[in-house]
């Protein structure tokens, strides 16, 4: 591994910017198994939450001109089942884990944390913020500032490591969450989670997903995330883990530049389970090049 680069998150260094984005790697376990780690900095797991979620009907993914549409519907099997078989075997991951933290209700989010907090595996948590409050009707955590300081103050109480919030682009306003986040204390935030997007049969006037509108990711959304973390950036002064649009070495520098501390890779995974190594050695390559004047 090279070791004249380095980037460093909550007080521990690291040999790549790159951390494999929740929902696209699951716990990292499979891609252990490939030897498809090497290039990470961190894996990010799929949503944990409070009870088991068998997600939403199929499909969950629709492949649209420049990207994906998932609706996954967070399935997962509960913390206690990722207590008890999964966060054992994560153990022998070659690189840390961040366990994604989701919830239906502002109360399940440090209840699924304080039970978390039994296992040594994480090295912290990224709390999803983007996911639909229940109570409040559906829409979004991240939607309302004072909701998203809420959740991270009753994190940070049962929480003994660092953990982002993961905010979404879709509601309210990314920059008042951001400093809600911060002020509730929140380590980090993650910015952002994808975008909503829907495609429509034009002949049936149906939408293809039992749902209707799902997560929409795309290279095309880079600048979309670029200008996000740089707004963010300038009005915190907490780490900012940029996620959208990645799938060249040229996009990560780009997020760094603009303002964040990591960078996540998610859909690019599903093309190229092997995109970590790839992406940081070009990330390596191109930082060794001569600067131009």
């Amino acid at each position: 591994m090279d070791k004249t680069h380095k980037w460093t998150l909550w007080n521990r260094e690291f040999n790549s910017p790159i951390l494999l984005a929740s929902g696209t790697a699951g716990f990292g376990l499979e891609l252990m198994e490939q030897g498809f780690l090497e290039g990470a900095a961190a894996v990010i797991s799929k949503a944990t939450t409070l009870k088991p979620l068998v997600g939403n009907p199929p499909p969950r993914i629709i492949e649209t001109r420049f990207g994906l549409l998932n609706s996954i519907g967070l399935a997962n099997p509960g913390v206690d089942e990722v207590l008890r078989t999964v966060l054992p075997e994560a153990a022998g991951l070659p690189v840390p884990l961040i366990v994604n933290v989701a919830g239906e209700t502002v109360e399940e989010f440090p209840a699924v944390i304080e039970r978390l907090e039994e296992s040594p595996v994480q090295f912290g948590y990224e709390v999803n913020v983007s996911c639909p409050n229940v109570a409040a009707g559906g829409i979004a955590f991240g939607a309302s500032p004072e909701i998203v300081e809420r959740i991270s103050t009753l994190v940070k109480r049962v929480s003994s490591r660092p953990f982002s919030v993961k905010l979404t682009p879709n509601e309210g306003s990314i920059v008042e969450s951001a400093k809600a986040a911060e002020a509730g204390g929140a380590d980090a935030v993650t910015v952002c989670n994808t975008f909503l997007g829907m495609k429509v049969d034009w002949r049936t006037g149906k939408a293809l997903l039992k749902r209707n509108v799902g997560g929409y990711s795309s290279p095309a959304l880079l600048p979309l995330t670029v200008a996000r973390v740089f707004i963010t950036r300038e009005a915190i002064k907490i780490p900012v883990l940029a996620s959208g649009g990645v799938n060249r070495a040229e996009d990560i520098l780009e997020l760094l530049a603009a303002g964040a501390a990591m960078v996540q890779v998610g859909t690019w995974l599903m093309r190229r389970p092997d995109a970590a190594f790839e992406l940081r050695k070009g990330v390596i390559n191109l930082l060794k090049e001569p600067v131009r004047q």
